[in-house]
C-alpha cells in the first residue's frame, strides 16, 4: 500500500494508493443498479428471442463485487454476488405453463421448427445471481479471462405447437455462464470498477442466452477507509507531531 502525506498547519491529507499495491488488498465493490444493466438476447430452438413488452429484455443489476487487488490489477476467484433486480416491464406470461408473474427478462419466440411445426414460446427468467468464478481486470484494458457463472436463477417456460399447448416447464439457470469476451476497456481505481460485459452460455437444452452491458460499482468512502488503517494512523501521528510543534 502506496501511503502520501502532505501537512498543512498542523492538518494532515492522506491519499491511499490502493491500485498499486505490491501486495494483495481484498475489495468489494458495492453494484450501482441506476448504471449497471444487462440486455437479453439468444434463441430457443433456433428462433431468437423477442421482447414479451418494451423493456423486458434489458434489466437492471445490483449486489456485490469482491476480488484482490494487487499492483492494479482485480484477481477474482468467487464471492460476487451480481443479483437481477425485478424487471418493471412485468409481469410476464409462461403460457401455457400457469406460472405467469414478475421476472429478471421477459422473452417469447414465434416460428417455424423443423419437423415440430408453428411454435409459439413463451419464457421468464428468475433470481438470476451471477458470481464471477475467475479472470482479472485492470485499468483501460479489455477484461481477461474473466468467467460469469449463475449461482442461482430459473427459467419457466411454455409452447405452443400448432397452437396446441405442447409443454410446460422449468428449467434451473444454475452453473450457465460463460467468458466475458468484451472487446470494451474497464475502468478499475481504488474506489470506482466499470466492467463491460459480454458473455454467452453457448447452445444448451436447444436454447442460449448472450448478455450483454455494463456493471458500475463503488466502494463507499467508509469501506475504503477501512483498507487504509495503518495510512489513518501514519496521518493521526504527523497531525499530533504538528500540534506539539505549534
Amino acid at each position: 500500500m502506496k501511503i502520501r502525506i502532505v501537512s498543512f498547519v498542523g492538518t494532515a491529507v492522506l491519499t491511499l494508493g490502493l491500485a498499486f499495491s505490491a501486495s494483495a488488498v481484498p475489495v468489494t465493490y458495492y453494484i450501482d443498479s441506476s448504471q449497471s444493466t444487462l440486455t437479453l438476447s439468444g434463441q430457443a430452438f433456433g428462433l431468437p428471442f423477442a421482447a414479451q413488452a418494451p423493456g423486458s429484455l434489458v434489466d437492471a443489476f445490483t449486489g456485490t463485487i469482491t476480488g484482490d487487488l494487487t499492483g492494479g490489477v482485480l484477481t477474482f476467484s468467487g464471492g460476487s454476488s451480481i443479483v437481477a433486480l425485478l424487471n418493471p416491464a412485468g409481469p410476464f406470461t409462461t403460457a401455457p405453463n400457469v406460472l405467469d408473474g414478475p421476472g429478471n427478462y421477459g422473452v417469447k419466440a414465434n416460428g417455424f421448427i423443423t419437423g415440430y411445426g408453428l411454435a409459439a414460446i413463451n419464457g421468464v427468467y428468475r433470481n438470476l445471481v451471477f458470481d464471477i468464478t475467475a479472470g482479472t481486470v485492470q485499468d483501460s484494458m479489455a477484461p481477461s479471462g474473466q468467467t460469469l457463472t449463475l449461482t442461482s436463477g430459473t427459467l419457466d417456460y411454455g409452447i405452443f405447437l400448432n397452437n396446441t399447448p405442447f409443454q410446460a416447464a422449468s428449467s434451473s439457470l444454475v452453473g450457465k455462464g460463460g467468458l466475458n469476451t468484451s472487446a470494451s476497456a474497464v475502468t478499475l481505481t481504488p474506489t470506482t470498477l466499470v466492467l463491460p460485459v459480454k458473455i454467452s452460455t453457448g447452445v444448451y437444452s436447444n436454447r442460449q442466452e448472450d448478455y450483454l452491458g455494463v456493471i458500475v460499482a463503488v466502494i463507499p468512502a467508509p469501506g475504503l477507509a477501512s483498507l487504509g488503517l495503518a495510512g489513518l494512523l501514519a496521518a493521526w501521528m504527523v497531525r499530533r507531531r504538528n500540534a506539539r510543534s505549534l
